[in-house]
């Protein structure tokens, strides 16, 4: 049997830590889904709401929102630049906060694969 080294440890703690935030992310989504999805499918896609159809599509719908927030160039490029004006702040950091915290939970995640990987090649 194999010793448990302290890169072993990190990467599962990186791991779990990912995999927790993904839990906390489909509740703020499931959130976000139910208190404004329909609200931003109305003001910038002019009354379409496919994002709202079910929970994959949310998520989806909350990541590529949270990208209109957060750079013009996208906005421009689903034609929202001047749409999300309308949309208030505290919508806007939501959905934003949402984006974040869905990255930086898949950043532990592959961290932690890039740690093992890296740990196996030196061992």
């Amino acid at each position: 049997m194999s010793e448990i080294t302290l890169a072993s440890k990190i990467a599962v703690l990186l791991f779990i830590s990912g995999s927790l935030g993904i839990f906390v992310w489909i509740g703020v989504v499931l959130y976000l889904k139910k208190k404004w999805l329909l609200f931003l499918a109305d003001v910038l896609d002019d009354g379409v709401r496919f994002y709202s159809l079910n929970f994959f599509f949310s998520g989806q719908g909350v990541l590529q929102y949270a990208t209109v927030f957060l750079s013009s160039f996208h906005a421009k490029r689903y034609r929202m630049l001047e749409k999300r004006k309308k949309v208030p702040q505290d919508i806007q950091k939501a959905f934003i906060y949402a984006f974040c915290w869905f990255m930086l939970s898949v950043a532990l995640m592959v961290a932690s694969y890039v740690i093992m990987n890296v740990h196996d090649i030196s061992s």
